[in-house]
């Protein structure tokens, strides 16, 4: 077991241009060796900080089973539980709870990440985010599972669902800090079938617990306590100096959270391309459960049974393509062909489902969106890894991306209800989807020293 004492940050424990704060761009260095187009070899600078790797990895996954069952099963159990509530209202309300928490998460995440990167603990910069989001997050589960006032539930909700998010984004910066280049692909593709997993984990605990309404919000996030307290004890989380942070500038932080596309144009274009998908995935997963009560007039526990089987049936392709793709990706070199392919497929999966008539139309829906998220969400993360524009700043950076896909947890709840009008018309939005994620992949061949 490491001691979070003995990981404190040294000039000699980190490459001279980190500890200066004059970190290269990644957008010159993530081609490698100019014109070669393969990405360096960073294992021994990372195992000099952060430990060895082969410690690293396992720690990271068996965390991501947890952090994956949070993060994609509180949506689905605060569904379940307005519509156990009152199913005329539920879809409005639901609509507007969670674009105030996609507001306070565009300001919170990258404020926390950024804070992350300056922490100076002694038990490191990740672990006090991490531990201290997850509890934040559990206490305000458990105030939704035992009220029943919209308002009291909202608040809940908004300050726990930002607590879990900065957890998990906190948890995310480990994989891109601790982990090479050359294996990061692999890894994701590996947290990606533990999310895999978790999805269908995550939609049979709410489907079997909707009854119990304080188990079903809180046993998500004990989940994730319980699967990332090994990470927390054993990785090697380096605690910075004082000297090597820069000083906590609030107006300057926040204008560092806006990255110059015209500096950094790949980190811009795959922004975008991410929040165009972003907008693909939170229409169709996070109404899904919706569509399933108010179109084929399913009862909440029934949908929420439905759901569990829609995540039994779409695992097996899942785990395949994100550890598949994953190792190809790494093995050809190349992230954009994959991105590519996975944001059209996840377009065709939202036209299909738009003209769903019946659940076993949905399910053929389902499981091509499968296929293209896996896809997406393996290779895009070691894309963005790429694209850093500096090392310095990593967990603010990932911070910004990860709003490309918060963004869209605000601008589509906002906008779904007026969309779907009174006949709850899932063509129309799901269409309107299918559009954006068709365009995230056309700017991907902007991205120029990536393959």
């Amino acid at each position: 077991m490491s001691n979070p004492t003995d990981t404190r940050l040294r000039d000699e424990d980190e490459p001279s241009a980190i500890a200066a704060g004059e970190s290269p761009g990644r957008d010159e260095i993530a081609a490698g060796e100019p014109g070669t187009g393969e990405p360096e070899d960073d294992t021994e600078a990372i195992t000099r900080t952060y430990g060895k790797p082969s410690r690293t990895i396992p720690l990271v996954l068996l965390a991501a089973v947890g952090g994956y069952i949070m993060m994609l099963t509180l949506g689905t159990a605060l569904q379940l539980r307005l519509s156990a509530m009152n199913e005329a209202t539920a879809t409005t309300v639901y609509s507007r709870i969670t674009t105030v928490s996609g507001i306070l998460m565009l300001v919170a995440i990258p404020l926390i990440g950024a804070l992350s990167d300056r922490t100076t603990s002694r038990f490191g910069r990740r672990r006090p985010w991490i531990l201290g989001g997850y509890l934040v997050s559990l206490a305000c589960m458990a105030v939704i599972g035992i009220m029943t006032g919209h308002l009291v539930i909202g608040a809940a909700y908004v300050v726990g669902i930002t607590a879990a998010q900065a957890g998990f984004n906190a948890y995310a910066v480990i994989p891109v800090e601790g982990v090479p280049n050359k294996m990061r692909a692999r890894v994701m593709g590996f947290m990606g079938m533990m999310g895999a997993l978790a999805m269908s984990a995550g939609a049979a605990i709410a489907g079997r617990l909707v009854g119990t309404p304080v188990l079903m919000m809180t046993v998500p996030v004990l989940l994730a306590l319980a699967t990332t307290f090994p990470l927390i004890l054993l990785y090697k989380d380096p605690q910075r100096e004082r000297a090597d942070v820069p000083a906590l500038d609030l107006r300057g932080l926040f204008a560092g959270f806006l990255v110059d596309p015209r500096k950094h144009p790949n980190f811009g274009w795959v922004w975008l391309s991410r929040f165009l998908a972003g907008v693909a995935m939170t229409a169709f997963l996070s109404f899904f459960v919706l569509y399933l009560i108010t179109n084929l007039h399913f009862s909440p526990a029934e949908a929420g049974a439905r759901a569990s089987l829609l995540s039994l049936y779409s695992a097996p392709v899942s785990i395949v393509l994100f550890t598949g793709s994953g190792w190809l990706s790494d093995k050809m070199g190349r992230r954009k062909p994959f991105v590519i392919g996975s944001a059209a497929v996840m377009a065709l999966a939202l036209v299909i489902g738009g003209r769903a008539g019946s659940f076993n139309q949905f399910v053929i829906a389902w499981m091509v969106f499968a296929v293209g998220q896996a896809m997406y969400l393996t290779v895009d993360l070691a894309l963005c890894a790429q694209v850093l524009p500096n090392e310095a700043d990593t967990g603010k950076d990932m911070a910004v991306f990860g709003l490309a896909l918060n963004l869209p947890t605000i601008l589509v709840p906002a906008a779904a209800p007026a969309i779907l009008g009174a006949g709850n018309n899932y063509t129309l939005l799901w269409g309107i989807a299918a559009v954006l994620c068709a365009l995230g992949a056309v700017v991907i061949p902007l991205v120029k020293g990536v393959k």
